[in-house]
């Protein structure tokens, strides 16, 4: 009868291939029980044929296997479809992305509303610089809060946070609430926007990043696309109040779908830096309400003093915590990624360009008689260029480089907004300015999120798009408060000071252009350099080379002097051994080393 073969443990499956951590079985089967059959199958006879339950149990069961730090957990019993995923990622981004457009639309009828009509304008805009200011100084702390605890939860919670600010907007019967509901509204979108895509990158391959950021960057113009299209038209129809409810029923609805999202380990290994984030959090705060209401309090107030206290004290203590500790709200090894300084500069320049245009343009096409419907089907064009451009940006940045797609960006920006300029503003050639508008920010905007998370580790994702989307967001707070600022210190209506404005987005779009070229320039010239075939290293360093050569002689001779002792020991040994042979058994350099010959007896 055949002898019983042993089962192989996880010793023995480890001497086939690489098997999972602390299961045995192989990494390259889910399952690993149909593999384990192959390699063993059951005996024909005997005691071989019994199968224990404790085998029979371990050939039937999954292995566990150990998630690492910021990717999707084992524990799931119904897995997530990559679709789902990315459809809620998208939908997510777009809704806050309508939420913004939605406060640039609101701004001209906050007039007529009678809770605002006592408020000056200078005030009326903190609800949009309120919303901006919150997610500028909350993006980097949530981001790095979602890689410590875990995305889908930052998400989940922020969806929740964002549903009660829009109620609070669409309800709210007091200045105060509308406040409230606001900043509601931009620590929600803080958390939703950095989790929402460090979830997707972390779904995807390094391959297809360009095109998840490209999805990403597309979901931000139909998201605007959308508000423009029909927010007017609701407005127009049943009061701005109503642009909030179909975005509170929408985050609702996101929500629910949530929870069928993969969920992410965070890493445990680090303490959360919860003083640095507070610190970092309350000096972006503090710079964005200072450059807001600096002028109508006064710059030496003691308000305006106290804010640019808080704005050198807290970034100097963020600073220095980010420095020593690992977990600091500002992530130190995500500087030494490449492009990742890149990506926070364009992003930069890109808010204080953008965000101030779209935040007056309605003001200006209000002053023009134009209707809420108006308004918003007049900017729609410029959003479907944003995610049209978004669409096409990735496949052209890997073939172009980034570079040259945020060049292209700018100078496509810079063409529009002259056009701009130049022509009425309730014109089809503002339209056509709007349209190359759009493709110029669709290529900035997608080009500076690719370029700042390439080489980020997995682990860091959100924490980089939260960077990313803090300096963005910090452009666009401060863009708009002081383009608002300059036109109620200088008493000027919105048309009025428009060419101004324009004027001014136009500087910065050749200066984004510039300095993308500029960079082009060193990486050709250092790459061309690394190419490059070295000179020897004779013709080189002839001195170290000798230096080298002497060494080397000197070896010999000291190897050579070894050789003689030991054939003057050898044949003395030999001697004292038989002294009728004398030399009968040695060796000598000459012989390169070779062992003594053996006489015969």
């Amino acid at each position: 009868m055949a002898a019983r073969q042993p089962d192989a443990g996880p010793q023995q499956a480890a001497q086939g291939r690489p098997t999972a951590a602390g299961t045995g079985w192989p990494t390259g089967n889910p399952d690993g029980a149909a593999d384990r059959c192959q390699r063993h199958p059951p005996q024909r006879a005997g005691r071989a044929m019994v199968v224990t339950a404790r085998h029979e149990r371990a050939a039937t069961a999954s292995p566990r296997r150990r998630a690492s730090p910021g990717t999707t957990g084992a524990a799931h019993r119904r897995p997530s479809s990559p679709l789902l995923v990315r459809a809620v990622c998208a939908a997510v981004t777009g809704l806050v992305m309508a939420d913004t457009m939605a406060s640039t639309l609101v701004l001209p009828l906050l007039g007529r509303d009678p809770i605002t009509q006592a408020v000056p304008l200078s005030q009326v805009s903190l609800l949009t610089t309120a919303y901006l200011a919150a997610i500028a100084a909350l993006l980097t702390p949530a981001g790095r809060l979602a890689d410590l605890i875990g995305r889908r939860a930052v998400l989940a919670l922020g969806l929740g946070v964002f549903a009660a600010g829009a109620c609070t907007m669409a309800f709210g019967s007091s200045w105060a609430l509308l406040l409230i509901g606001r900043l509601a509204q931009g620590v929600a979108a803080a958390m939703i926007l950095p989790s929402a895509l460090g979830l997707l990158l972390s779904q995807v391959g390094d391959q297809q990043r360009r095109g998840a950021v490209a999805l990403w960057g597309s979901a931000t113009g139909a998201g605007g696309l959308l508000m423009h299209a029909l927010g007017g038209l609701l407005a127009d129809s049943h009061g701005w109040r109503a642009l909030y409810l179909p975005l509170a029923s929408a985050a609702v609805a996101l929500l629910l779908l949530v929870a069928a999202l993969p969920s992410t380990r965070g890493s445990k290994q680090t303490p959360l830096d919860v003083m640095g984030m507070l610190a970092s959090a309350a000096a972006t705060a503090a710079v964005v309400l200072l450059l807001a209401c600096g002028g109508s309090w006064g710059w030496t107030s003691p308000a305006a003093l106290a804010l640019a206290a808080v704005t050198v004290g807290g970034a100097a203590l963020a600073w220095a915590r980010a420095r020593r500790l690992p977990a600091g709200a500002d992530d130190a090894p995500l500087w030494r990624c490449p492009g990742f300084v890149w990506g926070l500069a364009t992003s930069l320049l890109y808010g204080l360009v953008a965000f101030p245009m779209l935040a007056v343009a309605p003001l200006v096409l209000r002053e023009a008689g134009l209707s809420p419907t108006s308004m918003g089907l007049a900017l729609a064009p410029m959003s479907a260029a944003v995610m049209l451009a978004s669409t096409l940006v990735a496949r052209a940045a890997r073939r172009a480089g980034t570079s040259w797609m945020v060049y292209a960006g700018a100078y496509l920006t810079a063409s529009g907004l002259i056009v701009l300029y130049a022509v009425p503003h309730a014109s089809f050639g503002a339209l056509a300015g709007l349209v190359i508008v759009g493709i110029g920010f669709g290529f900035i905007s997608t080009t500076a999120t690719i370029s700042g998370t390439f080489g980020v580790d997995p682990s860091r994702y959100a924490t980089a798009i939260g960077s990313l989307t803090t300096a963005r967001m910090l452009g666009g707070a401060l863009g708009p408060a002081v383009a608002l600022a300059y036109l109620a210190s200088t008493h000027q209506e919105a048309g009025e000071g428009y060419p101004e404005l324009l004027a001014g987005a136009i500087g910065l779009s050749l200066l984004l252009g510039v300095l993308s070229l500029v960079r082009r320039i060193r990486h050709t010239r250092a790459t061309a350099a690394a190419s490059a075939p070295q000179p020897a290293a004779s013709a080189a360093r002839p001195a170290e080379v000798e230096r080298v050569r002497q060494v080397l002689q000197r070896q010999r001779s000291r190897l050579e002097a070894i050789a003689r002792t030991a054939e003057e020991e050898l044949a003395a040994l030999s001697a004292r051994a038989d002294p009728g042979r004398g030399r009968a058994a040695s060796w000598s350099p000459s012989s390169s080393f070779a062992p003594p010959r053996q006489g015969a007896s």
